[in-house]
């Protein structure tokens, strides 16, 4: 497994990172919205089922992933009913037809364990099945529909494919190469190899799943080097595109060619499926013994001008050169000005954590056992409470809104992120305000250092496009809200020449709304008590 590091810093990004991170202790994470292998959506009459299984539901922010971990262990955090539906039947989420608006709204965490034997990637996600049709009463039926899918074909000239040099297992790890460009070195891959790895490297181009048409049945060697999305709209936009290569440019360089269009494709029609259920068919109370502290580990003093560093890798954690406000803000899945209180050492002096679970666990249940180790060698004493925190406020603007409410709520609540020639569009449909609020957050977290609460008042939901400029991409940002990017006094100020919009004038000029700072009460953690030698060691 990779080696993980990464720095620490205060801003919603840093805390990002962080989970990135201690993600590094998990074996296989499943991301949504990304196309897996086909197989048949037909449950069988007798589903193998978990020995044991906890579902309930997240916890405000929580961030969402599945991951397989050792001895047949499955956890989900943070997961959409319909990511928990997709993961089960190994399908992309946009394969998941039918359900109410609820379904990629809601979260929800499953922590499971297969029993003795059965641990395979394929009898867990059997088992997932049998969870959701207990816990949910999902039903489902399968069907072939025309839908949207990319094609991947040979071009006019031929391919510009090199057979595989070693019969070994198919790789196509990111490597080296010049900056500003993706790099993958492809080792003993087949076409149905490449068809599977562009959804999943390549995400903001290829949002739907590839079609294998090049009739092409060796292994190859070969490099992909493409511009990222994002990137490439810009340079597009600003310079004509000369040096950026997109990844349909990439593919073309190989002799093939990748195409949108349609085929007709299994799919999965949703019958019936019902929000989370409080019992448990199979036993209230049985959920698996995960453990809730370290096998080993030491908290000391940190040495002088030692460097910030977390490493997470096989079970063991590695903290270097963290205040303990910081170890907290990783332990508690929470910002650094959300931890409140304490002597004045808590921000200035520094300290090791080396740490190894009595197994590999997963960044969640990392998180908790880093929770109980710092509670105990700090004798930690605290308690919540809500204070008037910064926040961004969502409130109506002077002229009104410029929504129209959605008058059939049966569409799904969802909101998609993509790059446009300006910067970004978020397409949203069936959305609240404070769904809206929950997540901007996450798409425009360089403006936005705030929570952002919804103080409109609308309680209705929305169809609409958000569509704004990265900051790091406008010009002048400093002179338009330093580094907050709020208008001087409030006043949002006309967009730039080139069409150039911030968050908050986006949100003026295409929504009607305003995102105010001001004060709001939040729930903190305050510290009562800390030692400031950490004791305990074994």
């Amino acid at each position: 497994m990779a080696r993980i590091q990464t720095k620490w810093n205060r801003s919603r990004i840093g805390r990002r990172n962080m989970k990135r991170a201690l993600a590094g202790l998990s074996l296989v994470i499943l991301l949504p919205h990304v196309a897996l292998e086909q197989s048949s959506t037909t449950q069988p009459s007798t589903q193998p089922a978990f020995e044991m299984a906890d579902v309930h539901t997240s916890a405000p922010g929580a961030r969402e992933g599945c991951v397989f971990l050792p001895g047949g262990r499955f956890e989900c955090h943070g997961a959409t009913t319909l990511t928990l539906i997709a993961t089960a039947y190994s399908v992309n989420t946009d394969l998941v037809l039918g359900g109410p608006d609820w379904l990629s709204a809601d979260r929800i965490d499953i922590t499971a364990k297969a029993p003795p034997g059965q641990a395979s990637k394929e009898a867990i996600l059997g088992m997932l099945q049998t969870l959701l049709a207990d816990r949910f009463g999902l039903a489902v039926h399968d069907e072939r529909k025309d839908m949207p899918v990319y094609l991947l074909a040979v071009g006019k000239k031929g391919p510009k494919l090199q057979p595989a040099a070693n019969p070994s297992p198919p790789a196509c790890p990111s490597v080296d190469g010049a900056p500003g460009l993706n790099h993958r070195a492809c080792s003993a891959f087949t076409m149905a190899d490449l068809s599977s790895l562009l959804p999943l490297a390549a995400m903001n181009y290829i949002d739907h799943q590839v079609v294998d048409l090049t009739g092409l049945t060796g292994a190859y060697d070969f490099q992909l080097d493409w511009t990222g999305k994002f990137a490439y709209v810009a340079a597009k936009a600003h310079s004509g595109g000369r040096r950026a290569v997109s990844i349909f440019d990439a593919i073309e360089k190989l002799g093939l060619k990748l195409e949108p269009g349609t085929r007709p494709t299994p799919v999965i029609v949703l019958d019936n499926v019902n929000r989370l259920a409080t019992d448990d068919p199979r036993g209230a109370g049985k959920s698996p013994n995960v453990p809730t502290e370290f096998d080993v580990a030491e908290v000391r003093t940190s040495k002088p001008g030692e460097t910030e560093r977390l490493t997470a890798q096989n079970g063991r954690l590695e903290i270097l050169s963290y205040t303990l406000r910081e170890l907290m803000t990783v332990a508690f899945d929470v910002t650094g000005d959300t931890v409140t209180g304490g002597p004045k050492w808590l921000d200035t002096d520094r300290f090791d954590v080396i740490a190894k679970s009595p197994q590999v666990m997963s960044a969640h249940a990392m998180s908790g056992m880093l929770k109980t180790l710092i509670v105990q060698r700090f004798k930690l004493e605290i308690h919540s409470e809500d204070q008037p925190m910064p926040v961004f406020a969502l409130v109506l603007g002077k002229r009104g809104p410029k929504l129209q409410q959605r008058e059939l709520l049966l569409a799904r609540s969802e909101c998609k992120l993509s790059p446009v020639e300006t910067g970004r569009a978020y397409v949203c449909q069936n959305i609240t305000m404070a769904q809206l609020a929950e997540r901007l957050p996450d798409v425009a977290g360089a403006y936005l250092i705030h929570p952002v609460v919804d103080l409109t008042g609308l309680k209705g939901a929305y169809d609409f496009t958000l569509t704004w400029t990265p900051r790091a991409r406008l010009p002048g940002a400093a002179s338009r809200g330093g580094d907050i990017g709020q208008p001087p006094g409030g006043v949002v100020q006309a967009s730039t020449p080139g069409g150039d919009l911030t968050i908050f004038e986006a949100i003026d000029e295409q929504l009607g709304l305003k995102l105010e700072e001001r004060k709001h009460p939040m729930p903190v953690i305050v510290i009562d008590r800390a030692e400031r030698t950490p004791g305990g060691n074994q």
